[in-house]
């Protein structure tokens, strides 16, 4: 078994939306810290790449905004806790953080699921919370089309930002918040050549951009369009950003000091 102490080990489980397509899914991030876990997003598809019930023990789910490609597997995570804490194979709940406030009612829905071995928590901009060391703390980015979450993940040794659904209305904040970061894991939902004039989502050269600018050691890119070429937002974001990887879903990136 290899040691992990002091290593995050970060394992995309979906990096297209809206939807899922060939052995890609909705958003999902899994972090590995010592024993513990933290899933950033829940995208529909991602459960096929999680391991049950290992993947329950000590599980952290975070759902950053209440866009339906960011929590589509939610009710299939509850339900397994539901389970295989019946089977006496689950000791400890899983925990659920979502936004503070509630939105189209999904918030509700995911709470009232009583199928489910699991505590809530409230998101918002003065909420943390620590998994041994590691303090994740939360920022609305104010830029997407409803309230969105940024999440930081640090401690002595790591700096990891997940941006989440993100626009460049207020990119000032966003570079602060990403300032010095080892990784940024951002969205790129689009190219320059979409003319989308989208301001509620980002480009792989706004990505760039936001790296350069924070001064960040190495960029993700994620959230992209399913029929879009992956290698086409690695060379648009490469103009400004030289250390940079689009996600790929099981493809595993190592964060040690």
């Amino acid at each position: 078994e290899e040691n992990y102490m002091n290593k995050i080990i970060i394992t995309p489980l979906g990096t297209i939306s809206p939807y899922t397509k060939d052995n890609m899914n909705c958003p999902g991030f899994l972090i590995e810290y010592n024993d513990k876990r933290i899933l950033l997003d829940c995208g529909n598809g991602i459960t096929r790449l999680l391991k049950f019930p290992k993947t329950l023990e000590n599980l952290n789910v975070i759902i950053t905004h209440f866009h339906k490609d960011h929590f589509g597997d939610i009710g299939a995570i509850q339900y397994a806790s539901y389970v295989y804490h019946n089977l006496g194979l689950l000791n400890n709940k899983i925990k659920i953080y979502l936004p503070k406030n509630d939105y189209g009612f999904n918030k509700k829905s995911i709470i009232s699921n009583n199928e489910s071995y699991a505590e809530y928590f409230n998101i918002d901009n003065d909420y943390s919370f620590f998994v041994d060391d590691l303090n994740i703390t939360f920022k609305d980015n104010k830029s997407h089309t409803i309230e969105s979450y940024m999440v930081k993940l640090q401690n002595k040794d790591f700096k990891i930002i997940y941006t989440s659904d993100i626009g460049t209305t207020n990119f000032d904040n966003l570079i602060e918040f990403c300032k010095d970061a080892s990784l940024i894991i951002c969205e790129s939902s689009f190219l320059k050549k979409h003319n989308t004039n989208s301001t509620t989502h980002m480009t792989a050269y706004d990505a760039s951009i936001l790296a350069r600018k924070s001064n960040t050691k190495k960029l993700l890119l994620t959230h992209f369009w399913p029929e879009e070429d992956k290698k086409l937002y690695l060379e648009e974001a490469k103009q400004n950003f030289k250390n940079v990887e689009v996600s790929e879903e099981g493809k595993k990136i190592i964060i040690s000091e």
